[in-house]
């Protein structure tokens, strides 16, 4: 992990919600163009685990499994 954000706890934060907001925008573009109108539900249950599960990992590690807030 780069210096700046082991000493300055709003970088990290800022770069979280930055790579979070690009992942949404990036998955949201490329699942509307694979997905058609007449696919099964699971689809679609998928989908939210690939748009929303990333975010929620790279939120734990970077904030539980290193110890943002401890440091």
């Amino acid at each position: 992990m780069p210096k700046i954000f082991k000493q300055n706890k709003f970088a990290l934060l800022g770069a979280n919600i930055l790579i979070i907001a690009i992942w949404l925008s990036l998955s949201s573009l490329v699942m509307n163009l694979i997905l058609f109108d007449a696919a099964p539900f699971y689809i679609y249950k998928i989908r939210s685990l690939i748009k929303f599960l990333p975010p929620i990992w790279i939120t734990w590690f970077l904030w539980i499994k290193r110890g943002g807030l401890n440091r």
